[in-house]
């Protein structure tokens, strides 16, 4: 048999020899702590928020943020709008790294924001997952911030065209 018929099977061989002399491990997923989510600007066509996380990878290889993205709900369970960034962040092999972005949330329910006038403070609440990549593994990691509202921002918001 020719040499280079055998080498497949050979570097099959040495890698899982490889894998039991270095203790190869299968990737871990990565851990998202909220940090800030606060209110960049408000205006006709929506909001932007400024998202920022704490992504700790535990694995022996770098990994990248690619996307954030959400939904903007307020008094309980009225959304609205949905928003995406692409912060194109790096975390470094077993370390924690920040992942800031601007995530502009399009108006999608408007009535629901006119409604909202008459309080002086809006709760909100973020839900997002940040999309993380790397080597070996690619997912989504979900998490909720949460904030208010002032009067004030949706008047200017209204103000400005709504």
């Amino acid at each position: 048999m020719p040499s280079h018929a055998r080498a497949p099977g050979r570097r099959r061989f040495l890698t899982i020899v490889a894998c039991l002399v270095l203790g190869c491990q299968k990737p871990q997923p990565p851990t998202v702590v909220p940090r800030v989510v606060r209110v960049a600007g408000v205006n006709a066509t929506g909001m932007d928020f400024d998202v920022e996380l704490d992504v700790h990878n535990p694995n022996s290889f770098p990994i990248a943020a690619e996307a954030v993205e959400g939904t903007l709900f307020v008094s309980g369970e009225r959304e609205l709008g949905r928003g995406s960034a692409n912060p194109r962040a790096s975390i470094a092999a077993g370390a924690t790294g920040p992942v800031t972005s601007r995530v502009h949330i399009d108006w999608a329910n408007i009535t629901a924001l006119a409604s909202l006038l008459a309080e002086e403070k809006v709760p909100y609440q973020f839900r997002g997952e940040v999309l993380l990549g790397g080597k070996t593994i690619r997912l989504g990691v979900p998490f909720t911030l949460s904030g208010e509202l002032t009067r004030g921002q949706l008047l200017e918001a209204g103000m400005r065209g709504l």
